[in-house]
């Protein structure tokens, strides 16, 4: 015997006693009451009415019972399986494979969002300087490889609360939440040092490495994310064309002194 099987059963057996004892109780009360007599057919038919009605009507409710609960456990499983593919197909869409980090359909979501008046994000947009040449003198999978440990420098460098993403190609972005101007070139700045100073290509000794342009721009409350990403990238090419591995905002390029130890 189921277990399913053995709880009806055991659940028609209490019922049906419950109703044999409430049975004996009101005819037996009645009749008394009524001063009629108490025969043995009085006993049998208290006995088995309750057994031949009651037993299959609580066995027949009971397995309807479980039916449905058997049902409503795999609706409940099914709903988990379904959260659990949306929250992936979710995950997927939103971020990068490669990196894990934001794609930019999600990272320019993130730059969308309200700001209150006088709230102000800042927008930086970093990308590797002849990152062509990297991946042409050492192969695309250590270009990959480098994307990688730039993006986990990145996420190293921000805060819990700010916003990274891959934007295309080589070209990283990230969104310093209530981060003004002067702060936002600090962070910037220590990016680029943090980048400039990673070995690269391990038992390889040749001058070629991995540096970074930054261009920056502030995200003032109604601003329109397009145009602060075009504002960046264009301070990407003002730090490019003032010689590469630069910090730059609003068109002002800074170059910081490079303290060695």
């Amino acid at each position: 015997m189921t277990p399913r099987a053995k709880r009806i059963l055991g659940k028609s057996i209490v019922v049906t006693i419950i109703a044999i004892v409430a049975t004996f109780a009101l005819s037996f009360t009645a009749r008394l009451a009524l001063h009629m007599p108490i025969d043995w057919l009085s006993w049998v038919e208290c006995t088995l009415i309750p057994i031949l009605i009651g037993m299959p009507v609580g066995a027949y409710i009971f397995a309807q019972s479980e039916t449905i609960q058997d049902t409503c456990d795999k609706l409940e499983k099914s709903y988990a399986a379904l959260r659990e593919t949306h929250d992936r197909l979710a995950f997927v869409t939103s971020h990068d494979p490669m990196t894990g980090l934001l794609s930019r359909g999600g990272f320019m979501a993130r730059m969308d969002r309200k700001r209150d008046e006088g709230e102000y994000d800042t927008l930086l947009v970093i990308d590797p300087d002849h990152f062509a040449l990297f991946n042409d003198k050492h192969g695309h999978s250590k270009g990959d490889e480098a994307l990688v440990r730039i993006a986990k420098a990145l996420v190293y460098l921000t805060r819990p609360g700010d916003s990274i993403g891959r934007l295309g190609g080589e070209e990283f972005g990230v969104l310093l939440r209530g981060v003004r101007k002067e702060q936002a070139m600090t962070m910037a700045e220590n990016i680029r040092r943090l980048i400039e100073g990673m070995p690269w290509i391990k038992g390889q000794q040749d001058d070629l490495k991995v540096t970074v342009s930054i261009g920056g721009a502030e995200i003032p409350p109604n601003a329109d994310s397009q145009d602060i990403l075009r504002t960046a990238e264009r301070c990407i090419f003002e730090a490019k064309q003032r010689g590469r591995n630069r910090v730059s905002f609003d068109y002002e390029a800074i170059r910081f002194r490079v303290v060695t130890s």
